[in-house]
């Protein structure tokens, strides 16, 4: 009977599990599993640093519904992958992350690479192990895809010792785990449901606010017809956006319409944190009632009081709410309250249009944004990374899908462009993918570009290129004055150059109506593709007031 390695071991419950990619950078302590990887016939998408490496598997994550899976080298390598996971785990993202280790047989003599990781990466993960045994690599590898997948999601880490993963076990000895994944979904309360729809038949300005929740839980359709039911608009964030296209006229896209205003409001699968005001005045009414639905009991009442708190799942609780307001409600009406929601939106709309059609030079970030939404497929895949330029993109885009729209979290981590870009293309190749970014937010991971070109990933990322820290450059300005502005000043590069260095595609874009023709070239080149565009840098300063008033609640 064959003898089989930890790495073997490893790549068999992955590829059980369907792991179609492995985001990594390599080194001696993992190098059991690149050798396993070649038998079992899954690609390694090797990468420039640990940190692309991790949020190509949280981007595999967000555009899929899977996790996505992320191997990483010892020591500096799982030092270098804290901030990827770090942001998953401020997303809710369900990422495996298998960290190499310096052989147990040498702790504390010093041997290269050796760091107690666990402690580093326990405070940013669901679940965090390490292996001593190789016979007991299958199971924790399980393990590992249970807790990152089941209840609320999130990052796990394992890490295995180069000796762990080096020796060898009689396959006849090896059992791989099976039948370890239930698709039983915790089903809400049934007096909180009736709770909820008691409250919400009496509501005159009900609201539906949908998160990522939703998503990892694929329940679009049921969202849909529960707000379809009671007819209240409904607000997304997040990976939550698409969920319910944004043409459906009770869905307001990421807008916080009617939040001052609602007298009921119900939270499916959002957390109410700084994005949301923390779910208080100002940005609330500070006598709603408030309905919330999430797997994980301890978010439920967290910053703000609740009326109703239902513990389940968001696909599961919303078929329920579903089902108990049939005949309470006048659904598929025009009601006075969904159209003060249509008005505010319209003339927000407004507001936009002038900036949108703008032609003045340096470029209004509006209109970059709006050439961008008019040239893509209905069906693209975007994301935003960049401050100024996010709060641009968010405004003007519109998303039609669920798993199309990807951001910063909600913890501000710049950098995750260019690898959920390359994510994004391996996990839909007959799609558009394009990422927008700020020129500072493509410093961070723009080597990747040297991955997408070897592995022959085309897609494109747009730049916002304002030559500063737009976002933190304008607060500076609006507290001190534009005088005392420093350490937020960039240079204004010629990314599109280096893209072009690595071999991709690169151009260089001054006036908005060549920003077009530019798209076109640069998706029918074939090639990872940068399209650099000088923006206003003084036009994000409004924008910057009015984030800061979020972030501060002021």
């Amino acid at each position: 009977m064959a003898k089989l390695d930890g790495g073997d071991l490893a790549l068999k419950v992955l590829k059980k599990e369907g792991v179609k990619y492995i985001f990594s950078l390599s080194g001696t302590p993992i190098r059991a599993l690149y050798d396993a990887c070649i038998d079992e016939c899954i690609p390694i998408i090797d990468t420039r640093h640990e940190e692309g490496a991790v949020h190509m598997a949280d981007g595999w994550a967000r555009v899929t519904g899977q996790p996505g899976v992320a191997m990483i080298t010892s020591g500096p390598g799982v030092a270098n992958a804290v901030g990827g996971t770090s942001v998953a785990f401020a997303s809710l993202s369900p990422i495996v992350v298998i960290g190499g280790k310096s052989p147990m047989g040498e702790d504390d003599m010093g041997p290269v690479e050796e760091l107690d990781q666990l402690p580093m990466m326990q405070p940013i993960t669901k679940w965090a192990r390490t292996v001593h045994e190789t016979r007991r690599i299958p199971d924790f590898v399980s393990m590992a895809f249970r807790h990152a997948r089941t209840g609320r999601p999130a990052p796990v880490f394992l890490d295995i010792p180069r000796d762990v993963l080096e020796g060898e076990v009689d396959e006849k000895d090896i059992v791989l785990p099976e039948k370890y994944l239930t698709t039983s979904r915790p089903q809400g309360d049934p007096d909180m449901i009736k709770k909820a729809i008691d409250l919400l038949a009496g509501a005159k300005r009900p609201l539906v606010l949908g998160g990522g929740g939703v998503w990892w839980s694929q329940a679009s359709k049921e969202l849909r017809e529960f707000i379809e039911a009671i007819n209240a608009p409904l607000v997304l964030d997040g990976v939550g956006r698409g969920s319910v296209p944004e043409e459906h006229r009770l869905c307001f896209g990421p807008t916080r319409v009617g939040a001052k205003e609602a007298d009921v409001v119900v939270v499916v699968g959002m957390r109410l944190d700084w994005t949301m005001g923390y779910g208080r005045p100002p940005l609330f009414g500070e006598h709603a009632k408030f309905i919330q639905i999430d797997i994980e009991g301890s978010e439920i009442g967290r910053n703000r009081a609740i009326e109703v708190g239902i513990i389940g799942d968001c696909k599961a609780v919303l078929r329920q709410l579903t089902q108990a307001a049939e005949g309470r409600f006048k659904a598929d009406t025009t009601t006075p309250w969904v159209e003060q929601c249509q008005a505010y939106v319209k003339k927000r709309a407004e507001r936009l249009e002038a900036q949108m059609n703008s032609d003045s030079t340096p470029i209004h970030p509006a209109r970059l944004c709006k050439e961008i939404r008019d040239f893509l497929d209905r069906d693209a895949v975007i994301i935003m990374d960049g401050a100024d330029i996010g709060i641009y993109g968010g405004s003007v885009f519109r998303v039609y899908e669920p798993g199309h729209w990807m951001e910063n979290p909600p913890s501000g981590s710049l950098g995750i462009g260019i690898p959920f870009g390359i994510a994004a293309k391996l996990a839909k190749p007959d799609k558009q993918v394009l990422v927008l970014n700020g020129d500072g937010a493509f410093g961070f991971n723009g080597m990747e570009f040297d991955t997408a070109v070897r592995h022959k990933i085309p897609f494109v990322t747009v730049i916002g290129n304002d030559a500063a820290w737009g976002f933190v450059k304008h607060v500076q300005e609006a507290i001190y004055g534009k005088e005392r502005i420093i350490g937020t000043t960039l240079a204004p590069t010629r990314y599109d150059k280096v893209v072009e260095a690595l071999g991709g595609y690169g151009e260089y874009v001054e006036r908005p109506q060549d920003i077009k023709p530019a798209l076109q070239r640069a998706f029918a080149s074939g090639l990872p593709a940068c399209v650099n565009v000088k923006i206003d840098p003084d036009a994000g300063l409004e924008q910057a007031k009015g984030m800061r008033q979020r972030m501060t609640n002021k």
